[in-house]
């Protein structure tokens, strides 16, 4: 429902819909290179019923970041949860108005800067220097080619980027936040950036219990990367679409672009659309990603919030490719099919030599013993 149907509702089930960002296109010495567009945010007919912004946060519980200024990253990071307030529309203000329903927000190897700008503008009006990029005509990151929305923002969440305390062991020390069990989502608003040119961030969407999915992904390790203008920053808008359904309910989760070498390049148009080419590493060292800013427009305003957590990381099974072998986070019972759904594989472990598969791609099966399955593909 829209702000003039005022509807309240509490804790639902749910579903979904996605949109992605439409893209721009650059000529540099007549070769056309691809990049986000960063055009900043549309207005909503529906309550804006989350809206977080890091330079508020000093008291969530994150470490302080410890960086001299926006242009160094963090050595502390911890986890926990906070939570912020559900906002409804008081139709004789005109404005959205806190109520005293309290959303959990999660996250995992954070830490928190409520006071420093992003790394480009620390750059050009604390160190004098220049942002990363700006030598490209189609990637200049100092604001001569797309003025970000964020700019002169200040405050981010800061995830870490750390490796595996022991490389290609669990746990992942790769930060997230997220958010879940929303109802009927609208659409969600939110900014990012990082320390440095083309450093990318991963925005994942689950539909009620079900498995995540990839809503938003901006790459980095790729030379025509889309996340030309990260040091400065973005400002993304996602269209969920389920604003007037009273049955859906989504979760959001950001985290550090890790690589991915299956799923297809959604940003990008149908005619050129492949997918990544980064073998998914969620134990190596990554790159940088800051959350500044949070909204989610939704249909109804909730008046109970969700009574539990969720800890992704530790909940789920992680199956990833490292040379010749496909590793798991855990032992479990794992298949592995073809793409034709032929089995090639069976057993319980949590390492698989496949130097003998044939080159293509694979469908990994693996059920943990608490009945917990994950499906991933792998490209061999």
């Amino acid at each position: 429902m829209k702000k003039n149907k005022l509807l309240f509702l509490y804790f639902l089930a749910f579903s979904f819909s996605g949109l992605m960002n439409a893209q721009e296109t650059c000529s540099s010495d007549g070769t056309k290179m691809y990049f986000t567009t960063n055009v900043g945010w549309s207005a909503s007919e529906y309550y804006k019923i989350i809206d977080i912004d890091a330079q508020t946060l000093g008291n969530s519980g994150m470490v302080k970041h410890t960086g001299s200024n926006g242009t160094a990253t963090s050595t502390a990071w911890n986890s926990g949860s906070f939570t912020t307030p559900v906002y409804t529309y008081n139709e004789g203000t005109k404005q959205f108005e806190p109520t005293s329903v309290l959303w959990p927000v999660n996250y995992y190897l954070c830490c928190i800067n409520d006071t420093v700008h992003n790394s480009a503008w620390s750059k050009v009006n604390l160190l004098g220097s220049t942002p990363s990029g700006n030598g490209d005509a189609c990637y200049a990151n100092d604001n001569s080619v797309i003025t970000s929305p964020i700019w002169d923002k200040v405050g981010f969440i800061e995830l870490s980027r750390q490796a595996s305390e022991v490389a290609d062991t669990p746990p992942s020390r790769h930060g997230y936040v997220e958010i879940d069990d929303l109802p009927m989502v609208e659409r969600v608003q939110w900014s990012y950036s990082s320390t440095g040119w083309k450093r990318g961030v991963k925005l994942d969407i689950k539909y009620d219990d079900g498995e995540w999915q990839q809503l938003q992904w901006e790459p980095s390790d790729i030379s025509t990367s889309l996340a030309g203008f990260s040091e400065q920053g973005y400002a993304f808008e996602n269209l969920i679409g389920k604003g007037d359904d009273p049955t859906s309910k989504i979760s959001l989760r950001w985290r550090i672009w890790d690589g991915d070498s299956i799923n297809g390049n959604l940003t990008k148009a149908e005619d050129v659309r492949t997918p990544y080419t980064t073998t998914m590493t969620p134990y190596a060292s990554k790159q940088v990603v800051r959350i500044h800013q949070i909204k989610v427009f939704a249909g109804a305003v909730p008046t109970e919030a969700p009574s539990g957590l969720r800890n992704t990381f530790d909940a789920n099974i992680i199956v990833y490719q490292s040379k010749n072998k496909i590793l798991l986070s855990e032992e479990a019972t794992v298949s592995i099919f073809t793409v034709e759904g032929k089995p090639v594989y069976k057993g319980f472990t949590k390492s698989i030599d496949v130097s003998a598969f044939s080159k293509g791609i694979y469908i990994v099966r693996a059920v943990n013993g608490e009945g917990k399955t994950q499906n991933t593909k792998i490209l061999l």
